[in-house]
């Protein structure tokens, strides 16, 4: 009897290990957001990131082009959407997009000068007439960039932000797509969003680095190379144009640049696993002062999408872990310049700028400062332009 029950024992073991592994919990899968680029329309994100924060939907990789490269790499640096909603509505869009030094900063010539001639186009004369590389030198978004990102400025990889991150940005010399994974983030935000004929492309080195949407516009791609199982991506559905709207040379380019743009997202929305579509006909890309609207349409098309987007929320104890490992990863200490190199310019010139901007050497930066610094010091070269008496001011 005594062995009867002693291999009855033994026999029970094995299955009662199986049941033990079989109840053990799995890893969850990570998941990964690809943000499409669109100009204003990419506030959209803004909205569909609130909704997940709010539904505890854990995003452990992001990856954004063009405007969703921005968003995505604010979001990255541990910003919330609330503080992302509260930037955008805060900012002077106008401003930025112009790109002009502020009227009241201008010396009294070129104040004279903006009256006379309200333009916004910058022609070089200096070995011939030459046009400008785009309408916006990128200089007032480049100051929004380096504010946000300045506390990461000497991270050693994108993988190193709160959220790993990758933006896309279209190598004009290669012709290829190229993925910025470490480096200098701002330079990479900056680069990404360089739509073609509207800023100015970013050179670095022997590359040329112009809008990501070109080639590739939502990169779901991107996201799965970087480690993510899930693959959800962030659609924006369009009104298509009519006809008698291509009229103009602007227009034409602008609907050429929308049909290559949409050719490849159709293969990028082929590898996503989910997919957020937030319905935007009656916006356009430039309609920045409807960013709150364009915002709630992003929230509402994730809730839209609740039923599907719910399977992958955390309870409450995941979630809090999940938001504890992001914000250990947070950093809010400015760098502090140890010396100023200037490039770009001969030596006598490299000494004047040397002058205005030792100030800021051997002390933590004032973002704040260091832009309105910037700012007046543009007026001040400005004032040492001449004017040309029979035509259109010269502007360096």
């Amino acid at each position: 009897m005594r062995r009867i029950v002693f291999i009855f024992l033994l026999l029970l073991v094995p299955v009662s290990l199986s049941a033990q592994q079989t109840s053990a919990p799995r890893p969850r899968p990570k998941i990964g957001l690809a943000l499409e680029g669109g100009g204003a329309l990419g506030l959209a994100h803004i909205g569909v990131l609130k909704w997940f924060e709010e539904h505890h939907i854990p995003v452990d990789y992001v990856a954004g082009t063009s405007m969703g490269g921005l968003v995505g790499g604010f979001y990255a640096t541990g910003m919330s959407p609330d503080e992302l909603k509260a930037l955008i509505e805060s900012m002077d869009w106008r401003k930025i997009l112009s790109d002009r030094t502020p009227y009241e900063d201008l010396a009294f010539r070129r104040k004279e000068d903006q009256r006379a001639y309200p333009n916004s186009l910058v022609f070089g004369l200096r070995n011939g007439l030459n046009l400008p590389a785009g309408l916006n030198a990128g200089h007032q978004i480049g100051l929004l960039i380096d504010r946000v990102t300045l506390p990461y400025d000497q991270v050693p990889s994108f993988d190193s932000l709160p959220v790993p991150f990758r933006c896309v940005a279209t190598d004009l010399v290669s012709r290829k797509p190229y993925v910025f994974k470490d480096g200098s983030l701002a330079a990479a935000l900056r680069a990404t969003m360089s739509i073609p004929g509207a800023f100015s492309p970013v050179h670095d080195g022997k590359a040329v680095f112009v809008d990501g949407g070109l080639l590739d516009n939502l990169p779901t791609d991107v996201v799965r190379q970087m480690g993510a199982e899930i693959v959800i991506a962030v659609h924006f559905e369009i009104a298509p144009p009519e006809a008698r709207n291509i009229r103009s040379v602007f227009t034409v380019l602008d609907q050429s640049v929308h049909v290559v743009v949409e050719n490849n997202e159709l293969h990028s929305l082929e590898q996503a696993d989910a997919v957020v579509s937030v319905p935007l006909a009656e916006f356009h890309s430039v309609d920045y002062a409807k960013s709150a609207q364009i915002m709630q349409r992003g929230y509402d098309a994730a809730n839209s999408r609740a039923r599907l987007l719910e399977a992958f929320a955390l309870g409450t104890v995941d979630w809090q872990e999940h938001r504890n490992v992001r914000e250990a990863r947070k950093q809010s200490d400015v760098p502090t310049p140890q010396f100023i190199e200037v490039e770009g310019t001969n030596a006598h010139e490299a000494t004047d700028v040397i002058r205005y901007v030792i100030r800021f050497q051997g002390k933590p930066l004032d973002p704040a400062k260091l832009d309105e610094f910037l700012l007046r010091w543009q007026a001040d070269l400005l004032r040492d332009t001449p004017s040309v008496k029979s035509g259109k001011p010269v502007r360096r």
